[in-house]
């Protein structure tokens, strides 16, 4: 997945040198947002024990049809950012505005000259335009090691509490809970 990684960097090169602050956690959208027609917000969050540097983990997103980096090029930091949104481990809750259609998020180096000796876990799941939905948490089951190990952990009361009070238009769009799905054969259950 060469091809996707390098793309997925010029793309966080791009990010890093237009903002500042933290440009992998989106953790509000406006009321407009959450009720556009022709867009879904996705909940997901990450995490791990502790915040990684030289072996960090980020998960970008892709059009599972093109397999070209998503619509505003969202990346979600697994354990590469310093904040933490939760009291108790390393992690962060991202509220992600995406057209309608089928994605793709995979755990990457955010190193862009570290390499996995494994191809790298994928999930996939779906955006419906006008719902939200919750599609689980990536927890780096490996921290700072130089393997990728992720599990898909549902998390759902925890995380939909904490969207709610950061996104108070959340509030008339309860979110549906709809897990992602391993897409590589080594996580399929």
């Amino acid at each position: 997945m060469k091809t996707p990684r390098i793309a997925a960097s010029a793309t966080l090169l791009a990010v890093l040198a237009g903002c500042a602050g933290n440009p992998f956690a989106v953790r509000s959208l406006s009321a407009a947002q959450v009720a556009d027609p022709a867009r879904g917000v996705v909940l997901v969050s990450t995490g791990g024990v502790q915040r990684c540097t030289a072996t960090a983990l980020w998960a970008p997103i892709y059009d599972a049809a093109t397999r070209r980096p998503a619509q505003g090029s969202p990346i979600v930091s697994i354990d590469a950012t310093s904040d933490s949104d939760y009291p108790d481990h390393y992690g962060t809750l991202s509220t992600l505005s995406l057209p309608a259609g089928r994605y793709l998020i995979t755990a990457q180096y955010a190193n862009p000259g570290a390499d996995a000796v494994d191809a790298p876990p994928t999930i996939a799941f779906d955006v419906v335009a006008g719902q939200v939905t919750y599609i689980g948490e990536l927890w780096r089951a490996s921290p700072c090691q130089n393997i990728v190990q992720i599990l898909l952990r549902d998390r759902y009361d925890r995380d939909v509490a904490l969207a709610g009070r950061l996104n108070p238009a959340l509030a008339a769009h309860p979110p549906a809970k709809a897990l992602g799905e391993w897409v590589d054969a080594k996580h399929a259950r």
